[in-house]
């Protein structure tokens, strides 16, 4: 059995694929018959993939100094895959206390297009999770229900649970990779086929091998000398945002 995380990087992965379908569907009317089988999902469904995006944010946030080796930085990412392209923007600030994660991508569907705009914001130290689609101009907004396990604990104490959490789940560390000249340990799932390369909490690789899809996304550039604009860490005005109860996710 995998861990929580990767259960739901899993599920992710397919409601996230499938919400690039649905709005595939609605550029153009006249291939609307190519995706009639989008037609069985409802507001609900894409409802929990903003709430599963929200939910792979979680896991990174802690109470404390998050990134004890960076106080800030930027990361830019690559992501591809058969049917997927795209980038990824990562800005963290005060030890990563405060972080948003811009994420553009374009998937290939029956031959339609579709790119999506996404931002994932931290508030308050990884106690709120906000995850926006740019395109649509609404988000969501939840309480991290991981936050509060962390609270009280060294980060020696919170790697040494996590690494327990991740093994008692059948999950496997097989190496150590470099990735942008940074030591990642490596996880692999044993059964979701998802493997991630850790530097410091921040994933800096990440493969999902779903059997019929292959995604990466890897960091290709980071610069930890730097000052980041106060825009990057702030919703735009014009954003509908909706908070949600998440608990009811977890079974609390």
């Amino acid at each position: 059995m995998d861990s929580v995380e990767d259960q739901l990087d899993l599920r992710l992965e397919i409601l996230r694929r499938n919400y690039y379908v649905f709005n595939a569907c609605k550029i153009d009317y006249e291939k609307i018959n190519r995706c009639n089988f989008m037609k069985k999902l409802n507001s609900g469904v894409l409802f929990l993939v903003l709430v599963f995006a929200c939910v792979n944010v979680c896991f990174a946030a802690t109470a404390q100094n998050r990134y004890l080796k960076s106080k800030t930085g930027i990361i830019k990412y690559e992501i591809y895959g058969a049917t997927i392209a795209g980038t990824e923007v990562l800005y963290y600030d005060d030890w990563g206390s405060r972080e948003a994660k811009y994420i553009t991508t374009t998937m290939e569907l029956g031959g339609l297009s579709v790119t999506r705009n996404t931002l994932v914001l931290l508030e308050e130290n990884g106690r709120w999770i906000n995850n926006v689609d740019l395109n649509a101009r609404t988000g969501i907004r939840m309480r991290n229900p991981r936050y509060k396990d962390s609270i009280g604990q060294s980060r020696r104490e919170r790697e040494k649970n996590e690494e327990k959490k991740n093994l008692d789940a059948g999950g496997r560390k097989v190496e150590i990779e470099m990735v942008i000249g940074k030591p990642c340990v490596v996880w692999e799932g044993q059964n979701t086929g998802i493997k991630t390369c850790t530097w410091n909490g921040i994933i800096l690789k990440k493969i999902s091998d779903l059997g019929f899809s292959r995604t990466t996304t890897v960091a290709t550039e980071i610069d930890e000398r730097i000052s980041i604009p106060e825009e990057k860490f702030t919703i735009p005005p014009d954003i509908e945002m909706k908070t949600v109860d998440i608990s009811t996710f977890h079974g609390n």
